[in-house]
């Protein structure tokens, strides 16, 4: 579905087209997009909605988990711990990018990046 609404809908590449036609080793992006907005509310009464998407969660994140896995996340809650994380510690920047700001920095007389 999300083939045909961002792909076939929008006229950009869909399925193997990009390999079919080439455009793939001629290094052509066309890439399409599909963004909706549903307001729940005209479906159903609002909160037997947000009832049953609370039993739905609690029902994904109680079930058994992969081997070697200690979470199961929904949608957002990866983001939302990073973000919480990077509030209290910062963003983590690569050392090659440190070094390259740095040397911008020396070259126009600018103080380094603090660490």
């Amino acid at each position: 579905m999300a083939d045909i609404l961002s792909g076939v809908l929008s006229g950009a590449v869909y399925g193997n087209l990009a390999e079919r036609t080439g455009m793939t080793q001629r290094k052509i992006q066309n890439a399409g997009h599909c963004l909706a907005a549903i307001d729940p509310s005209r479906f159903r009464p609002l909160d037997e909605f947000k009832r049953d998407m609370d039993d739905m969660f609690e029902a994904l994140k109680t079930a058994p988990r992969a081997e070697g896995q200690e979470e199961i996340y929904v949608a957002g809650e990866p983001e939302a711990e990073s973000e919480q994380r990077r509030r209290k510690d910062g963003v983590p920047l690569a050392p090659v990018l440190v070094a390259q700001c740095d040397e911008f920095a020396r070259d126009l007389g600018v103080a380094p990046l603090v660490r």
